[in-house]
């Protein structure tokens, strides 16, 4: 049977994971520690399908643009004239120079810095100096490469590859939730950068469980019960569930989560100011929706133990431009929680570089774990042409 880029995966032990959960073990090691697994996923799972690239707000005008790097390609995103978000390969069609080198901010035109070749904002070549006496030299032809692009729920999404379905099929049913809480209209007031020294998936797994949140977040377990909520299902790529607020805490965040005053979210019920909701959208989102604010992050491999975690705090325009809006108290509180995790993911990473690590099993409260593992482990099963074995 042909292994199609995933050598160092055997089908019997990925099929283990697409199990019962109460039957089930985790990836096998090589999905951890093995540099063509990875390199495998970002072919298949990053560049060969939709990603998360980021919120609409960051390219919804004019000019404004975010750039990513995801495999060895650089992705460039720019709103044009109407702020209409386009995506592009970010390299010159003279000589392949980055046309955009920041990670994101605002431009008036499109110029390589290497031989000032220019394009407008969508992506079609305005100037290309002393190539008026080329034989048969199509500035039509000489546009950026596109990359597919589409704003679902508020989300930026890139499909490098051109070959994925729809990106509302991708999101499916996470977008009523998406709306729900208005993800487009907010805006961001912070970010942070973490550079973690573990796999993206085991970054997903942590995210996916709070039976750790205990021993390892306190502070996260005096506002929520590590065992309240539920699991949430739909159509989609995704996974999630809820977590319930303790009485006298009105949303995630210090002084025992008071939330400043802030109002909740427009369009939420009375009971929805109870919950916080957990997401991950396969392959790079995590979304959390919280009563008063959003938190996105979005993972981005550079190595097979390495992550860097890029983390958003979204409000709601009017709730920053109140006076004494103050977002430190929700940013504080998870640059904690988010430092935490790393710690942990990167102590699992350790441990399962040992030539002993085998896969565990799932316990009772590792539902969403599972569920996030068998995304992963289904798309390995259909390179390893075993996807017809498995149940759907």
């Amino acid at each position: 049977m042909a292994d199609r880029g995933l050598p160092a995966l055997r089908v019997e032990e990925v099929a283990r994971t697409c199990r019962a959960p109460e039957q089930a073990s985790m990836l096998p090691r090589a999905a951890y520690v093995d540099e063509r697994v990875l390199q495998w996923e970002l072919d298949e799972l990053f560049l060969g399908g939709w990603i998360a690239a980021g919120h609409v707000e960051q390219v919804g005008e004019r000019g404004r643009f975010l750039t990513c790097e995801v495999g060895g390609e650089g992705i460039l995103v720019v709103g044009d004239d109407a702020g209409v978000p386009h995506a592009f390969h970010n390299t010159c069609r003279h000589r392949g120079a980055r046309i955009v080198d920041a990670p994101e901010g605002r431009v008036r035109r499109l110029q390589c810095p290497y031989h000032a070749w220019c394009y407008r904002l969508d992506g079609s070549l305005s100037s290309a100096p002393y190539t008026d006496g080329l034989v048969d030299f199509d500035r039509a032809s000489s546009a950026l490469h596109g990359v597919r692009c589409e704003v679902v729920g508020g989300l930026v999404l890139l499909d490098a590859s051109g070959r994925a379905g729809p990106a509302g099929e991708h999101v499916g049913d996470l977008v009523a939730w998406l709306q729900r809480y208005g993800v487009r209209d907010l805006r961001r007031a912070a970010r942070r950068t973490y550079q973690v020294g573990a796999n993206w998936k085991v970054i997903g797994e942590n995210y996916s469980e709070c039976l750790h949140c205990p021993g390892v977040h306190p502070e996260l377990n005096r506002l929520s019960h590590f065992l309240s909520g539920e699991t949430l299902e739909g159509a989609g790529a995704w996974c999630g569930g809820s977590m319930t607020l303790r009485d006298g805490a009105a949303t995630m965040g210090r002084e025992n989560g008071h939330g400043q005053g802030r109002p909740t979210l427009a369009g939420l019920e009375p009971s929805d100011a109870a919950h916080v909701l957990y997401f991950l959208l396969l392959p790079n989102l995590l979304v959390s929706l919280h009563p008063d604010y959003v938190m996105l992050h979005t993972l981005w491999p550079r190595a097979v133990d390495c992550t860097e975690v890029v983390c958003d705090w979204l409000f709601e325009p009017a709730t920053m431009a109140a006076p004494g809006f103050d977002p430190g108290d929700a940013v504080d509180f998870w640059d904690q929680v988010n430092r935490e995790d790393w710690r942990v993911c990167e102590l699992a990473q350790r441990g399962m570089a040992s030539r002993a690590f085998t896969p565990g099993r799932y316990t009772e409260q590792e539902q969403d774990v599972h569920a996030f593992d068998v995304m992963v482990a289904r798309r390995y099963l259909q390179a390893l042409g075993a996807g017809a074995a498995v149940p759907a």
